[in-house]
C-alpha cells in the first residue's frame, strides 16, 4: 500500500501536468476538512461490511463534482480501506504546492491578535529574510505575556516576554551571593 506522501506526490504531479493544481488544492483541502469534521464518513467508506461497489458509489454521489483525479484517488483509498489518509495526503499536496511556488508558511504567536498592519510588516520582513513568499498565520497564546514568537523554515525566533523573564530568572539562579 502506498503512503500518504506517495499519494500526495502522485496527485500533485498529475494535476500539475493537467494545469488544475490550484483547483485541486482547494478541493482536497475541503474534502480533508469534511473527513475530519465528519469522522463517521471515512469510517463508512473504509468498512468492509459495505460492498466495494457501494462504497465507490457513495464517493461518486458525495464528491463527484470534484476534480476527476481527486475523486478517483478517494475511490482507491476507499477500496483499500484507507480514506483516513486523506488529511495527510492533503497536507502533503499542500506542501508540494507551496514548495513548487516558493511559498513558505510561517506562524506568529502573540499574546493578543495582531493587526493587519502588524501582520503585513512581519510578512514583508520574513519575505526579505527568506527570499520566499510568506503565508503568515497569527495564533494567540496569552501565556507568552507579550512580544512575539515566529516559527518558519523549521526555526523559531522567540522574542516573547515570557522567554525573556525565564532567561532572567535563570540568570538570577546562577548568581552566587
Amino acid at each position: 500500500m502506498a503512503s500518504s506522501k506517495q499519494y500526495g506526490k502522485a496527485l500533485f504531479e498529475i494535476t500539475e501536468e493537467l494545469g488544475v493544481t490550484e483547483r485541486v488544492l482547494a478541493e482536497i483541502s475541503a474534502a480533508a476538512s469534511l473527513f475530519s469534521a465528519s469522522p463517521d464518513y471515512p469510517k463508512l467508506l473504509d468498512t468492509p461490511a459495505v460492498p466495494k461497489e457501494e462504497r465507490v458509489e457513495l464517493v461518486e454521489q458525495a464528491l463527484g463534482s470534484l476534480d476527476e483525479n481527486l475523486v478517483n484517488l478517494i475511490k482507491i483509498l476507499s477500496e483499500q480501506h484507507s480514506t483516513y489518509l486523506l488529511p495527510k495526503i492533503s497536507a502533503e499536496y499542500s506542501a508540494l504546492y507551496d514548495e513548487s511556488r516558493g511559498i513558505e508558511r510561517a506562524e506568529a504567536v502573540s499574546a493578543l491578535p495582531m493587526s493587519d498592519e502588524q501582520m503585513a510588516r512581519l510578512q514583508s520582513k520574513l519575505e526579505g529574510m527568506t527570499g520566499k513568499k510568506i503565508k503568515l498565520k497569527n495564533t494567540v497564546d496569552p501565556s507568552i505575556l507579550g512580544g512575539l514568537k515566529v516559527r518558519f523554515s523549521g526555526k523559531q525566533l522567540d522574542g516573547s516576554i515570557k522567554s525573556r523573564l525565564d532567561s532572567f530568572e535563570e540568570s538570577l539562579r546562577e548568581l552566587v551571593i
